[in-house]
């Protein structure tokens, strides 16, 4: 049984996901058939596939609510706002029941305390819904009070002789359905093979007319023949039509298959060592003149080229993995607050990393829910400022060149940077001779500060200053930036900026002294060659002035502590961008453009290092470092 779990746990989540999804249109279209038909085909596919595994409380707590489901479908029962939130509740708890059966014998009841802590998701008590769906579904006169008569006995008979009547009427009317579906499979079934008879009659009627004709042409060129008494002897044979060779039966086809991440992960790095092999042979042979070992090589780097993608592709995974669970969240939080917020996503078919996509889940969570808190009004202020009642929270996810772009905005209060300000000097984040030097961009960025929050009160949502500092250092982490912009009173805008993978860089080689080192291509905007005359010094800091606005220069040689030139009559630099914030890197050259594969440190004593990603290894077998943009800005 253990071997099928996997399996009945992703086509669990799938069968849920569908009847989530069916009823957030169903809370907006509450007469939508076709969405009740596609949650009725769903509960009924996922009940017998629990049965088959032999999960009854699965299977009772389903049938119950494919029996509400079917209430409302064939109209005994108008579909409302409580209907819809016990159907939620329904299946918050068929998601809590699959959880328990996946763990097994190895889920203790404290394990999956310390799980629901950690993850913070609770599940409703699936005895307690099924005890509300039977109330529902088997109606008693304690659960709908109904208007007694006073006048006799048998006022009281009829009464109760219609209402068995009519659920009798309704249990009939659920048989009749279950027999019209299965009457349904047998049709098909049925013409099916009237199908495959008709071919096959077909197919003798074609051999027959075929066989006729063929014996007529064989006749007229034995005449033909006879009369020339010249040529070869030849007869035309009838030749299987490739109608009946397809008609044998042949063995079924796998058209897909599942493996482990860490199988992928495996893979992965043995990809990534294959590729420095390819560098390390390609700078071994390069003196070669040998045309054989140099097409031998070229086609060597093809294969592996294609390898590489080819494992790439594999461990991308659309964006709509994450943001599929944010509908029903952002529903929750708006009733919770008593407001009306509309969700748009669009690009979720954008592909990442599989690893990038586990780590911006919570970062994601967090800007909705501040912006459901923090951003979206009430209806009836909204309605004040001219606005519509109903709030829109947007997702935009878009590919570029290098990396993705992933929008959060909404069309709320927008941000107020002298409240950030007032509420940092109020906590001792900054002295007030700092306040009045930053700017607005600047006062909005120290959102990001831990600790820091605008909210007088803690809520379930916001209060307690964690949250927007998980975002950015989650974010830079993986190489990332975040951005934000505001415009008071209308809108709010966080850009996250993502590698598409981490395991692959497209990098900048650039020397400084005697080393070398990679900068990422998504930290890149462009590299100059500047003049000494042009360098200016503003205090007590060197800058040069690009489209009339002060770049300031940073020495990587002074950085990293190395000698400076003694002569130099001109300037490397490389412009590099974090949050909207450029600083020109001033490298001895650069060295073009390669492909790195990225090692992270795993030493307690070099994974805090200050300005480094990682490391990568060279085709000549050298070990380089890569810079950190977002640690050095």
């Amino acid at each position: 049984m253990s071997k099928y779990m996997a399996i009945f746990r992703s086509e669990s989540e799938k069968y849920i996901k569908e009847m989530s999804d069916s009823l957030l249109a169903l809370e907006l279209d509450p007469e939508n058939i076709e969405q009740m038909n596609i949650m009725f085909r769903a509960a009924h596919t996922f009940k017998g596939m629990a049965a088959t595994m032999g999960f009854r409380q699965i299977v009772e707590l389903t049938h119950e609510m494919e029996s509400l489901i079917d209430r409302f479908r064939t109209g005994r029962l108008i579909l409302d706002s409580s209907l819809i939130d016990i159907l939620f509740e329904c299946l918050d708890a068929l998601e809590g029941l699959v959880e328990n059966v996946c763990k097994g014998a190895e889920s203790k009841t404290e394990e999956r305390k310390n799980d629901r802590s950690e993850n913070n998701k609770s599940y409703p008590d699936a005895g307690e819904v099924l005890k509300t769906l039977r109330a529902i579904n088997s109606p008693s006169e304690e659960v709908i009070p109904r208007k007694i008569e006073s006048n006799s006995f048998s006022a009281d008979k009829k009464r109760e002789g219609k209402a068995e009547k009519k659920e009798a009427e309704v249990e009939k009317e659920k048989k009749t359905n279950e027999r019209k579906e299965d009457k349904k499979e047998t049709e098909k079934r049925k013409e099916e093979k009237e199908e495959e008879k008709e071919e096959e009659k077909e197919e003798k009627q074609l051999e027959n007319i075929e066989d006729k004709e063929l014996e007529r042409i064989n006749e007229e060129l034995k005449e033909k023949k006879n009369c020339t008494d010249s040529g070869p002897d030849f007869k035309v044979k009838r030749v299987q039509s490739s109608r009946m060779q397809d008609s044998k039966p042949q063995s079924p086809k796998i058209q897909s298959s599942r493996i482990s991440t860490e199988q992928l992960d495996k893979l992965m790095n043995l990809v990534g060592e294959l590729v420095i092999n390819r560098s390390r042979v390609k700078e071994l042979t390069g003196e070669s003149k040998s045309k054989d070992l140099e097409l031998a090589l070229s086609e060597f780097q093809k294969l592996t080229r294609e390898l590489q993608e080819e494992v790439l592709e594999i461990r991308m995974v659309p964006l709509d993995h994450i943001t599929n669970i944010f509908p029903r969240m952002i529903r929750n939080l708006a009733r919770e607050q008593n407001k009306k917020i509309n969700l748009v996503i669009r690009g979720k078919e954008i592909k990442l990393d599989r690893a990038i996509m586990e780590e911006i889940g919570d970062p994601l969570v967090h800007l909705l829910r501040n912006a459901v808190d923090h951003g979206i009004e009430l209806p009836e202020q909204r309605v004040e400022l001219g606005k519509e009642e109903t709030g829109t929270i947007m997702i935009t996810a878009s590919k570029q060149q290098n990396y993705v772009l992933v929008k959060i905005e909404d069309d709320g209060r927008g941000i107020n940077a002298k409240e950030i300000l007032q509420a940092a000097l109020e906590k001792g984040f900054i002295s007030r001779d700092e306040a009045e030097q930053l700017s607005e961009r600047e006062a909005i960025q120290l959102i990001f500060a831990p600790g820091f929050t605008t909210a007088s009160t803690v809520t379930d949502l916001s209060g307690r200053g964690v949250g927007m500092d998980v975002v950015k250092n989650r974010i830079e982490h993986l190489g990332g930036s975040v951005k934000v912009e505001s415009k008071l009173g209308f809108c709010s805008r966080f850009e996250l900026r993502l590698p598409i993978t981490i395991a692959l860089y497209q990098a900048m080689l650039v020397k400084v002294g005697m080393e070398r080192y990679a900068i990422p291509f998504t930290s890149i905007v462009k590299s100059i060659s500047v003049r000494k005359e042009e360098v200016r010094h503003i205090r007590g800091e060197e800058v040069i002035v690009i489209n009339e606005k002060a770049l300031p220069l940073l020495r990587l040689r002074k950085l990293f502590q190395l000698p400076a030139v003694q002569k130099e009559e001109s300037l490397v630099v490389v412009i590099v961008e974090k949050a909207g914030q450029y600083i020109g890197l001033v490298v001895d050259a650069l060295l073009g453009k390669q492909e790195v594969i990225i090692k992270n440190f795993k030493s307690r004593l070099l994974e805090k290092t200050r300005g480094f990603a990682g490391a990568t290894i060279l085709g000549d077998g050298s070990v380089i470092l890569i810079l950190d943009v977002n640690s050095i800005i």
